[in-house]
């Protein structure tokens, strides 16, 4: 039987990246504001997956994380690998 773990150590940088455990993470973004370590969690991910309106999290949130940036390559940067759901609450500008 496989056994799934859940972690919350990996952000954390008291941890040598060398003694961190070899594991796979994934990001689930959902339709809630997104804290001021989501960059550091979007990071350690592998896959990084958004539950349908959750895209509009990361498109209208992350840019105000790096306020000294453009929005456009903050934006970029940040793209999800996965949306998944009916997208009928995904805005149109996600698209765009």
């Amino acid at each position: 039987m496989d056994i799934m773990h859940h972690s919350s150590t990996f952000p954390l940088p008291t941890i040598p990246e060398n003694q961190r455990p070899s594991l796979t993470y994934a990001l689930v973004v959902l339709n809630h504001n997104l804290p001021g370590f989501a960059p550091l969690l979007w990071k350690a991910a592998q896959l990084r997956l958004c539950a349908d309106s959750g895209a509009n999290r990361v498109y209208d949130e992350i840019p105000l994380l790096f306020s000294r940036e453009d929005a456009s390559d903050v934006r970029r940067r940040y793209k999800p690998d996965i949306i998944k759901g009916d997208l009928d609450s995904v805005t149109p500008r996600f698209w765009a």
